[in-house]
């Protein structure tokens, strides 16, 4: 990344800051909704690959009409919650009560209480942040795997904004040992499971394709008994954020490891695939999910 590109990053978001201290959330979230529509106009290469990935996740139950209808509806989604975020900061438990409303919390609390800690997981679907800042402010903080950014003072600001409702931030690259710590004290750990994870993944069906996806989830479930806990948190057509909290996802392991990650993986990403068909603009589809592809399927695409 050039010294150019990361001080116009850091001026953007300063900027973005900026609004999100003095506009109202409604005008912030049209400016945020404005600045995604710009960026999916902009920014042809990922444009591109959110066409192809919906064509072929979705070609069969969506005309080509109606998933440009969704494509534009996810790039306007990503801006509005990008703004809306930044604007956290500010908002005390009373405050953000307003706007997110949790269901299920008796799930993540009977987790927690089992003393083995949780493994909270979700997707880069709906208003992922929300949820883990208002699980925060409501007594329940965890710790949220999460790769570093190239751009060392964005991260910064990232970090500062996750852990403003007494969260922390586990790097990626520290996550097993780190993430078997937090386990040990009782805590709960975050972890989204819906990029292409590569060569160290796993391949579970994702939409009718096989998509190499993260094992970390299932591994550490079954060497620390840990309970899994499925979070999701969807913004609603007036804007609240509703956070959905399922309940634990049984593991029931057969001593076979290979066998019972497969499994676990496979259940927990139907989890993120019945969520990401409820509302498919809201979930992240300009990223390159199925790029590795399985032995059999021949090279990895471009």
């Amino acid at each position: 990344m050039t010294a150019l590109r990361r001080t116009a990053e850091v001026a953007a978001v300063e900027t973005a800051l900026g609004l999100a201290r003095v506009l109202p959330r409604r005008a912030l979230l049209a400016v945020g909704g404005a600045v995604g529509a710009l960026a999916g106009r902009i920014d042809r290469r990922h444009a591109g690959i959110a066409r192809e990935n919906l064509r072929a996740a979705l070609g069969a139950a969506l005309s080509a009409k109606e998933r440009e209808r969704v494509l534009r509806a996810c790039w306007r989604h990503f801006g509005r919650i990008t703004f809306d975020a930044l604007a956290f900061p500010q908002l005390d438990q009373k405050a953000l009560g307003s706007i997110v409303k949790v269901t299920g919390l008796e799930h993540a609390r009977a987790a927690l209480d089992l003393g083995r800690g949780a493994l909270v997981f979700s997707a880069h679907y709906g208003h992922w942040e929300a949820g883990a800042y208002a699980m925060g402010l409501l007594g329940i903080p965890f710790a949220v795997i999460a790769r570093p950014l190239d751009n060392p003072a964005l991260d910064e600001r990232l970090i500062e904004l996750r852990s403003g409702s007494g969260n922390a931030v586990i790097p990626k690259r520290r996550a097993v040992r780190e993430t078997m710590r937090a386990l040990a004290r009782g805590a709960g750990v975050a972890i989204l499971i819906d990029q292409d994870a590569g060569a160290d993944g796993v391949f579970v069906p994702f939409f009718g394709r096989l998509a190499s996806t993260t094992p970390t989830l299932a591994l550490l479930a079954l060497r620390t008994e840990a309970p899994i806990v499925p979070v999701f948190a969807r913004v609603e057509p007036g804007g609240t954020i509703s956070v959905h909290i399922e309940p634990v996802v049984p593991v029931h392991p057969t001593g076979d490891r290979d066998v019972d990650v497969l499994r676990l993986t496979a259940d927990c990403t139907r989890i993120v695939e019945r969520w990401t068909r409820s509302t498919p603009e809201q979930w992240l589809w300009m990223h390159r999910r199925w790029k590795t592809r399985p032995p059999h399927d021949g090279a990895a695409e471009a």
